[in-house]
């Protein structure tokens, strides 16, 4: 197979933040929501960094009342190089589901882990640090931006837009794979309104983490401000 085999066709835009005399111009924030709101069937986020605030989950909800299917991958505690993030992410958990998405968190030990390593170098854990979207299998979205007040407000971030239903459809392939119970936990709800995080080895009732470490830096970091991070 040739490397012009492995190309899609298409059309591309750069999306990009500004410097302005007063500071940024966030031109990404500004578009990022008008694109996501465009899925007519489906929209498949993964992305490493995700601290929502009440327009987001406003924006899933309106898509999934709409009948779209919105299915999100993000990291979970055990995969974070950022606990700071999962201490604010994580009271959102139950909006972002009740809002209608289906969430999933990436495991540790993944089965994609033989995937992402170097050999002869090995990590210990599998993180993610992907930023990307697929609208309806034909509008893609790759880039710097993570879903967080950093990205919103304070950090210069550019993404490439690109209509191309090849590229799609092979991207949101490789997202699946990556949500599926072997390489991720699907986040829910019991009849309760508890959280709980089932994969193919069963159900965790505790968020995962890798150490009782994480868990003790969670705690902390709830207290430091979220427009930080």
């Amino acid at each position: 197979m040739t490397l012009v085999d492995q190309l899609y066709p298409g059309t591309s835009r750069l999306v990009y933040d500004t410097a302005v005399h007063e500071g940024i111009a966030q031109n990404v924030a500004a578009n990022i929501f008008g694109i996501m709101g465009s899925a007519q069937e489906e929209l498949l986020i993964t992305n490493a960094y995700i601290i929502p605030a009440q327009p987001a989950i406003d924006l899933i909800r309106d898509l999934t009342d709409r009948g779209v299917k919105v299915r999100i991958l993000t990291n979970s505690l055990a995969t974070h190089d950022v606990p700071a993030v999962n201490s604010h992410y994580k009271p959102w958990r139950d909006d972002l589901i009740l809002a209608g998405a289906e969430l999933h968190e990436l495991k540790p030990d993944a089965a994609i882990r033989s995937l992402v390593g170097i050999p002869p170098v090995q990590g210990e854990f599998v993180g993610l640090h992907t930023k990307s979207f697929v609208v309806d299998r034909k509008r893609v979205f790759i880039g710097s931006m993570n879903l967080d007040p950093r990205s919103f407000n304070i950090n210069a971030e550019a993404v490439v837009v690109v209509e191309s239903p090849g590229l799609g459809q092979a991207l949101a392939k490789v997202m699946e794979r990556d949500m599926s119970p072997q390489n991720a936990w699907q986040v829910k709800l019991d009849a309760g309104g508890n959280l709980y995080w089932e994969d193919d080895q069963g159900i965790l009732e505790e968020q995962p983490a890798r150490n009782m470490g994480q868990r003790i830096q969670d705690v902390i970091f709830e207290a430091f401000p979220r427009e930080q991070y």
